[in-house]
């Protein structure tokens, strides 16, 4: 009895060891893991890059506006009987842009300018007269002559000033747009008061926004590409004809105006958006495929692989193609670029190359 106890007691022992044996190598183990496990690393693709040179462009938006506006008046004051407009309105030169009637003060200076010279001429022949009885001098007969041309003129100045008329019509001088209104039929109007504002339609005009920080780069006379966003419509070239000095106060952004050949804007709404790229003139960048270069928050950046990690370099994108952008910044000409598998990448992550 006392054996079977004492054996019993032999194998409890046993089994404990044993178990406490395979604990202590399991805590072993697992601590060991960390120390042991590899940080995971990146598939990627590289390629040597270079520098060259390459057309520095800056892309932006604009739109299709019709040339300078002009604004139109009546050169005598009052009341407004037609504006037959509205903003937007097409007008062929001729078209009738509003109807004036005649202050009642203008025409009574009419009349009476009108009165002095038929006094003029009635004294003028007067004093011929008594000059050939020899009872006037010629002095006196220039005189007369005088009062007679200043009363002519007078009377056509008043003329001009609409008093010869009951009223008067006001016509478009070009082919335009309407481009505001400042007044409303009925309103009575001052001499020389804006009654609408016409763009010339002839001499079409691209009025680009720029961002302010890039604005110092553009100057007058660079090429710029415009396209229209229209199914078919062909691309203009033109140039910058000249470039704002204040930011709008509702786009926040400044404006380059592009003077355009009425052809090349002949089948184009006033209106029209447009994608526009100026080019700025030729750089020496470095060259990297479009996809090598990305962006967040932090600006433009790619990657470089140095001692088998990647490394985040901080870029200015200065120019582009169909196939690459042409960068700035402090690349190692020494360490390839990345160009696929960047997107899963951080800065000191390991990279594995893939072969070509």
């Amino acid at each position: 009895m006392k054996t079977s106890i004492l054996v019993i007691g032999a194998l409890v022992v046993a089994v404990g060891a044993a178990a406490a044996w395979h604990w202590h190598a399991g805590a072993g183990t697992a601590d060991a893991a960390p120390e042991n496990a590899a940080e995971p690393s990146a598939l990627v693709r590289v390629q040597q890059v270079a520098r060259q040179s390459m057309p520095r462009t800056l892309d932006t938006f604009g739109d299709i506006a019709a040339g300078k506006p002009e604004s139109l008046s009546f050169p005598q004051p009052g009341q407004l009987l037609r504006l037959p407009l509205v903003p937007g309105q097409r007008l062929r030169r001729g078209d009738i842009v509003a109807v004036i009637g005649t202050d009642p003060n203008t025409a009574a200076a009419y009349a009476q300018a009108a009165n002095a010279v038929g006094f003029a001429q009635r004294e003028l022949k007067r004093q011929q007269e008594l000059a050939g009885l020899q009872l006037a001098t010629q002095s006196q007969v220039d005189a007369a002559r005088k009062q007679l041309e200043d009363s002519q003129a007078a009377l056509a100045a008043q003329a001009k000033l609409g008093g010869a008329h009951a009223s008067v019509t006001l016509t478009a001088p070009f082919d335009a747009v309407v481009t505001a209104l400042p007044v409303a039929q009925g309103e009575r109007v001052a001499a020389g008061a804006p009654v609408a504002q016409l763009g010339p339609t002839g001499h079409p005009r691209a009025l680009l926004a720029i961002e302010p920080a890039r604005s110092a780069a553009v100057k007058p006379g660079m090429a710029v590409t415009l396209k229209p966003l229209l199914d078919g419509a062909a691309p203009i070239m033109a140039r910058i004809a000249t470039i704002d000095g204040v930011i709008d106060p509702k786009s926040q952004m400044v404006t380059a105006i592009v003077d355009l050949p009425a052809s090349a804007a002949a089948g184009l709404v006033i209106g029209t958006r447009v994608e526009a790229t100026i080019t700025l003139g030729e750089g020496n960048v470095w060259s990297v495929p479009r996809q090598a270069v990305l962006s967040d928050d932090q600006g433009s950046y790619l990657f470089q692989v140095a001692g088998g990690h990647a490394r985040r370099v901080a870029v200015n994108v200065l120019g582009e193609t169909a196939r690459t952008y042409g960068v700035d910044g402090p690349i190692d000409p020494a360490q390839q670029v990345v160009v696929l598998g960047n997107y899963e990448l951080h800065d000191g992550m390991p990279v594995r190359e893939a072969k070509q």
